[in-house]
């Protein structure tokens, strides 16, 4: 999936819940580096979806934080990928 097909404007609080409860569970599982696509890297993975997930989690929702949420979705896919699941 791409980038654009991950994306959308707004994002209900079920999926970002869906999404924070998958990674929370896989926490321990995550590697500490990840080539997500050919010009992003994360070298703490850890604590980049931790910091993803609180924002989603904790602000309120009437602001669009969209980017994250597909983000992380994309995370999601490269760590399936890998075979995380």
């Amino acid at each position: 999936m791409t980038k654009q097909e991950l994306f959308k404007p707004e994002y209900s609080d079920a999926e970002v819940a869906e999404l924070a409860k998958w990674f929370e569970t896989r926490a321990d599982r995550l590697p500490q580096t990840l080539q997500i696509d050919d010009a992003t890297r994360s070298d703490d993975l850890p604590r980049t979806v931790k910091a993803y997930i609180k924002l989603l989690t904790s602000v309120n929702r009437k602001i669009s934080h969209s980017g994250y949420m597909a983000h992380l979705l994309l995370i999601r896919e490269r760590l399936r990928e890998e075979g995380l699941e």
